[in-house]
């Protein structure tokens, strides 16, 4: 009886070793991985990179107007200022031309892009009305003289100036 216990207690004690050497040794602890970056803070809300990403495959920034997060940026001080001063609501089938625009935008891998960034048809509903609300506060604001994107752009360099405001996308 007493070599069967010492033999079960022996096979116990290798398993335990074992164990151990697996999760010491086999299993890495620090292997962590990056969900995403955040590129610029405003206020209290984070742009990300996937953000970008996607406001680049559906049009809602421009490569060729100049730095991206920089775009994202603005576009959320925008929405700030959208939300204190209320412009009407855009109408469901602007949205719909719109999310449709967008989708055509990112063409084939409109799918694909939505499932990396994890954009879907709700959020993608949601950012073409806030750019329709954009528009139109914009409009509304400026119009269309000669010197109404001087003024925009004026009037987006001071939100900056006065807004809680944190690029890192540059450090």
């Amino acid at each position: 009886m007493r070599n069967s216990q010492r033999s079960l207690t022996t096979k116990s004690t290798k398993n335990f070793v074992f164990f151990l050497f697996f999760v010491f040794f086999m299993v890495k602890t620090d292997a962590q991985q990056l969900l995403d970056h955040v590129v610029a803070r405003v206020g209290t809300t984070a742009i990300t990179q996937t953000d970008v990403d996607a406001a680049l495959a559906f049009g809602i920034v421009d490569k060729q107007a100049g730095e991206l997060v920089k775009q994202m940026i603005g576009r959320r001080l925008m929405l700030a200022e959208v939300e204190k001063f209320r412009p009407p609501e855009p109408a469901e089938a602007a949205i719909a031309d719109l999310v449709a625009k967008m989708k055509a935008t990112a063409g084939a891998q409109a799918g694909a892009v939505m499932k990396s960034t994890g954009v879907d048809e709700k959020r993608l509903t949601e950012l073409a009305r806030e750019t329709l609300r954009i528009q139109s506060y914009v409009q509304q604001r400026f119009g269309n003289s000669a010197r109404s994107a001087q003024q925009m752009e004026r009037w987006l360099n001071d939100l900056r100036a006065r807004g809680d405001v944190a690029d890192v996308s540059r450090q």
